[in-house]
């Protein structure tokens, strides 16, 4: 089983994991999704300081995740994360898929969105109020559809769509976990400390952009030896389509 395999088994069995949680359990209670969530360490996590929260075990889960980021990125997000899967699936559906990629530049500016829905949502968070948060977060409305109300609806709409035209669209562009992930990879280089990361060799690379094409998170490699963008999810994609053996690899 090569590298690529390994990442889709991953995919997979995590995806299994939530369906079973959606059939089985989750229906139980809305607040059971919050258990599983690692975002609850901003829905929730400053309630722990209050005496407030139920949810300290999610809460250490998303802490663990977030401290595991600043040595190896963000392979929840290409690895493990349920929505990313779904949203990888979506995109396939969209025949014209070199067509709607957006250029670096504009990429750029729109990717700030993520950090001002995380500041939001910490806010909420301090004040109480998550609840409201909680009518938009598509994590709360996939794995709890009865549940869905107008304001859902118009989350799944731009997330299904969003996601259709525009790969990880959701996590490029509105994700304020994966914000919160590139917070801490800021402080981890600010630190010094050594990321593992995806390398590029100038010497055998011919520059014919292919795996800027197939990059999932829009990433100009061309800029990079180490690829050290800190949206980076290791979906392999790079590798896996470029035409020069050992060009990029771990």
């Amino acid at each position: 089983m090569d590298k690529f395999q390994i990442r889709k088994l991953f995919q997979y069995v995590f995806l299994g994991i939530w369906l079973l949680l959606l059939l089985y359990l989750i229906p139980i209670k809305i607040h059971t999704c919050h258990q599983f969530c690692p975002y609850s360490v901003i829905c929730f996590g400053p309630m722990i300081f209050r005496g407030l929260s139920v949810y300290f075990i999610a809460v250490i889960i998303g802490l663990i995740i977030l401290i595991s980021t600043i040595f190896i990125g963000r392979r929840f997000c290409g690895y493990i994360c349920f929505l990313g899967t779904i949203q990888e699936y979506i995109f396939k559906l969209n025949p014209f898929k070199t067509k709607t990629r957006i250029s670096h530049k504009l990429d750029k500016h729109i990717k700030i969105l993520k950090y001002l829905v995380l500041i939001i949502t910490l806010y909420m968070s301090i004040a109480l109020i998550q609840y409201l948060y909680m009518q938009f977060c598509p994590i709360v409305i996939l794995s709890f559809p009865g549940a869905i109300k107008k304001l859902g609806i118009i989350t799944l709409l731009i997330l299904f769509i969003g996601g259709f035209f525009i790969e990880r669209f959701w996590c490029r562009y509105l994700c304020p976990y994966a914000a919160l992930m590139n917070v801490f990879q800021f402080f981890g280089k600010l630190l010094g400390i050594k990321k593992h990361m995806i390398n590029r060799n100038w010497e055998i690379c011919v520059d014919c952009n292919i795996c800027i094409e197939n990059c999932s998170m829009n990433i100009d490699i061309s800029k990079y030896e180490e690829i050290s963008d800190p949206n980076c999810i290791h979906c392999l994609k790079c590798i896996k389509f470029c035409p020069k053996a050992n060009c990029i690899s771990y």
